[in-house]
């Protein structure tokens, strides 16, 4: 809103400061100067009497105050162009605003010494208050800008490997100004976005971008880490506001590898048990003897850790079924499940029943939710757990895994616990 003020003016005689009159101050919106690039906030002006000339500014200067002039600054506040504070154009010289015409030192000595201004000290560089001034003195002066178009406003790169850098994406400035456009920098403020010159005068600048020309750079993305990456990249210009600016999100994904080996299940028709292994000499030994068969089903593991993923145990329990006269492997990455199996056999000694820990076998990534109607994260897919328990199988107990939801939930029917989802791996 406006507000009725009064208003100090400098004269240059010997009784100093002299209260005169008083005068309509209005709201101004936070703008960046056009000619600093330092950003600003005009909330109110007050203009009343004359303190000298100024030279004539320039044309960039005036597109700067009438910017200045003419934009609301708060909701509840309107412009100074307001018909209820200085009008749409100030050579109407509505509450008396041609008195700061080429006047700024009027518009700070208001500020300055006024009571109810005093909010505004500080907020604004000297270059808007000259920008204001030069408007109100020439509002109808011929306006040549360049005028800055991006081809873009935002670029999303999607997901990229840790460890790999995308395609260029093109982003393309225009000057559809009539006057040229100069470019003093492009910058991204996250170093995994690192924009690169394509075509024409974008970087480094030695030539204006001449009005309807166009020039254009390439920005690619390299991510440092997982999950969601964003950053900013920023021309600087001399148009108004002084940059353009580009939003850029890329997301850190993992890779698939060939650092992964194969998790094979075979079948024993004779002792009907499921048993799995990703250890090549295990393979060699069960391919060599015709009652061990593969089932052609599996899925891969890491054989070296992986940012984020958790080693796969294997626990081997001795003398466990058939009248202790059969062992059986156990796989689990799940911290409690083994923090419960260590509790059983703390010193880790090969005894009948007891969990005997036979290391890390391999690598894999933990559910984002565990056991039944658990889930992996997006482009995982889920490691499900069965167990032939001894309370429906006595003296029988084995484990099966599988990603078949169709043999999973065939296996529960059959009377095997679902235990729902232990590990994840990669698609």
């Amino acid at each position: 809103m406006c507000v009725r003020v009064a208003l100090i003016a400098g004269r240059s005689h010997t009784s100093g400061l002299e209260r005169v009159g008083h005068m309509i101050s209005c709201s101004f919106r936070s703008i960046r100067s056009a000619r600093t690039g330092v950003a600003t906030l005009l909330a109110a002006v007050a203009l009343f009497g004359f303190a000298g000339f100024m030279a004539p500014a320039s044309a960039q200067s005036i597109a700067n105050g009438r910017v200045l002039y003419t934009t609301p600054q708060f909701l509840t506040h309107p412009s100074c162009s307001s018909g209820g504070c200085h009008g749409t154009n100030p050579t109407g010289n509505l509450n008396r605003i041609l008195n700061g015409a080429n006047n700024p030192t009027a518009i700070a000595n208001a500020i300055n010494n006024v009571a109810d201004m005093a909010f505004l000290k500080n907020w604004f560089a000297p270059s808007n208050l000259a920008d204001l001034a030069a408007y109100i003195a020439n509002p109808s002066a011929v306006i040549a800008l360049p005028q800055p178009v991006l081809s873009v406003s935002a670029v999303d790169f999607g997901p990229i490997n840790l460890g790999s850098t995308s395609n260029l994406r093109i982003i393309t400035l225009t000057n559809n100004g009539t006057t040229a456009l100069n470019i003093s920098s492009i910058t991204a403020n996250n170093t995994e976005f690192a924009p690169a010159p394509v075509i024409g005068n974008c970087a480094p600048v030695t030539t204006p971008l001449l009005p309807y020309a166009s020039c254009s750079i390439g920005i690619a993305f390299t991510p440092a880490a997982l999950g969601t990456r964003t950053g900013t990249l920023t021309f600087a210009h001399n148009g108004i506001p002084d940059y353009s600016r580009v939003a850029l999100t890329g997301t850190g994904t993992i890779a698939p590898t060939s650092a992964t080996k194969p998790m094979v299940e075979y079948y024993h028709a004779g002792l009907d048990y499921y048993f799995m292994t990703s250890r090549v000499s295990d393979m060699a030994q069960l391919d060599a003897q015709p009652a061990w068969r593969r089932t052609g089903l599996g899925f891969n593991v890491y054989t070296t850790a992986q940012t984020g993923a958790a080693g796969i145990n294997r626990y081997y329990f001795d003398q466990i079924a058939v009248n202790h006269t059969r062992g059986s492997h156990f796989y689990t990455l799940v911290t409690t499940e083994k923090e419960g199996l260590f509790d059983l056999n703390p010193l880790n000694i090969q005894i009948p029943l007891m969990p005997f820990n036979e290391g890390v076998d391999s690598y894999a990534f933990a559910p984002l939710v565990e056991g039944v109607g658990g889930r992996c994260a997006p482009g995982q897919t889920p490691v499900y757990r069965l167990f032939r328990s001894p309370n429906r199988f006595p003296d029988n107990p084995n484990h099966r895994f599988t990603t078949d939801t169709a043999i999973y939930n065939s296996f529960v029917a059959l009377g095997w616990d679902g235990e729902g989802v232990k590990l994840c791996v990669q698609n």
